[in-house]
């Protein structure tokens, strides 16, 4: 399986010391609403003194012409015609807001436009109070509202959430004959074949030895490849059960599709996969389960819009299934439906880029569900990946390439994921062989890449966040 699309440059991450003081992002939290009324024909806000880590919007008119952004930087709405008003409210969580100082509210809008915006602390979502009220005719603008107005009292906090998990991408498709594949650049130091019950017992034994929790396995539905990702999965589970591993499906999101075909994704389908996921293997002893929710995680989440997702979750739930959703998307409304977000690989950024990813998605994630009362905590899984070398792939019109660096970049991605408290970590992979993104033993690099594993995941899963204290439900 190839990264996502965003595998497009070379970049080789500084390296870090195997330690941690990590530092959870999603600090001195404070809700806020912003109610927006506006003449001009498209209005933003951006918001400085604080960061914005998520946020909901909706129009206010009666007549639905307004339109709101939902992601993004930028707080955005436009109207719908030339005579009227465009009206919107923005439910934020802010981090980092300061007890004393302000936060600005920078309005950019068209000249010649009356604009006003409301301020409201809704740290208690059941009794918004205004603290503050703005109106400018300027096209640009800058309104500042004290800081303590917005987090006094604030008793907004992200709840942990536990289990720490730390998961693999697993691929069955390896015989005894795959290791004489020329495109093959490395190979594991004992060959084995995916179709052997052995040979898996073995690998998960090795998984479960460095800190790993289960086998993310590649799946086409029951019937892929003439039942063969069936035969595969049962076998995975099998295997896995007598070890303390434990394994779930990842859908090829991409060939489901009655044919199996590339680049095509049916809802009725991935409904047919998902169904059958839970069906044939949720409640095998060896599924990984999660507050008693078999776990799925789909690949390429973007393939099917959010308003489909809803509808087959609806259908899947309407028949007494109810998985938890591992979506593979970024900055997306996608996390109005999945349980949990992740990237299937990073690996092409560099270290400061990857850092800034991941900070925005920790906060964005885990504070997604502090915007409705009594929505579902979300669950933020980073994904750290060795590097990546894809140039024997002879169906490859571009090839991409991330140098090792003799271990420097997979450390630099398990560094942000502590840093950035991950809640679960996605290692891609345990053997993608053809991508060059595997950790298992190989004649290449050894056991280093598992060695590095072990070390992290004892790193991850001893991180209780040592601001933690601070971020637990009062």
């Amino acid at each position: 399986m190839s990264g996502p699309g965003a595998l497009t440059a070379l970049a080789v991450a500084v390296g870090v010391a195997a330690t941690a003081s990590p530092r959870d992002p999603a600090q001195n939290l404070a809700r806020v609403r912003l109610v927006v009324s506006t003449t001009a024909g498209t209005a933003g806000i951006t918001i400085s003194g604080a960061t914005l880590a998520s946020y909901n919007s909706a129009p206010l008119d009666r007549n639905g012409a307004t339109r709101t952004t939902h992601t993004g930087s930028t707080l955005q709405l436009s109207r719908g015609g030339s005579n009227q008003s465009a009206d919107g409210q923005f439910d934020i969580v802010l981090a980092d807001v300061p007890s004393q100082g302000t936060i600005s509210w920078n309005l950019t809008a068209a000249a010649d436009a009356e604009s006003q915006v409301e301020v409201y602390s809704i740290n208690d979502l059941t009794r918004p109070v205004l603290v503050d009220r703005f109106s400018t005719e300027a096209p640009e603008a800058t309104f500042t509202t004290k800081a303590s107005l917005i987090s006094a009292h604030s008793a907004v906090r992200v709840a942990p959430f536990a289990p720490k998990l730390v998961l693999t991408q697993f691929y069955p498709w390896y015989t005894a004959a795959s290791w004489n594949d020329p495109q093959l650049a490395d190979h594991p130091l004992a060959r084995y074949s995916t179709y052997e019950s052995a040979d898996v017992t073995r690998l998960a034994r090795q998984a479960l030895s460095a800190g790993i929790d289960a086998f993310v396995v590649s799946w086409l539905g029951s019937t892929g490849n003439g039942g063969d990702y069936d035969r595969r999965m049962r076998t995975i589970l099998d295997a896995v059960a007598s070890t303390g591993l434990q394994a779930c499906v990842m859908t090829e999101t991409f060939f489901a599709n009655t044919s199996n075909s590339p680049n095509s994704t049916d809802a009725q389908t991935m409904l047919t996969w998902l169904t059958e996921a839970v069906d044939l293997f949720g409640s095998h002893p060896a599924y990984l389960r999660v507050r008693g929710r078999p776990v799925i995680v789909v690949y390429a989440a973007s393939q099917l819009d959010p308003a489909v997702w809803a509808d087959v979750m609806d259908r899947l739930r309407a028949g007494g299934r109810n998985p938890l959703l591992v979506g593979d998307f970024y900055h997306s409304r996608h996390i109005e439906v999945f349980d949990a977000e992740y990237q299937y690989s990073n690996v092409t950024l560099a270290e400061d880029a990857l850092r800034s990813l991941e900070r925005t998605e920790t906060l964005r994630v885990r504070t997604f569900n502090l915007l409705r009362q009594g929505d579902r905590r979300r669950i933020w899984m980073a994904s750290v990946t060795p590097g990546y070398d894809d140039r024997l792939l002879a169906d490859r019109p571009t090839h991409v390439v991330v140098d090792r660096a003799d271990g420097r970049v997979y450390e630099a991605q398990w560094s942000a994921a502590v840093d950035m408290a991950a809640d679960w970590v996605m290692v891609t992979s345990w053997n993608e062989w053809f991508e060059n993104t595997e950790i298992e033993p190989s004649d290449r690099y050894g056991t280093r890449y598992l060695d590095l594993t072990r070390s992290w995941t004892s790193i991850f899963k001893s991180s209780d966040q040592r601001a933690g204290a601070a971020t637990r439900p009062r």
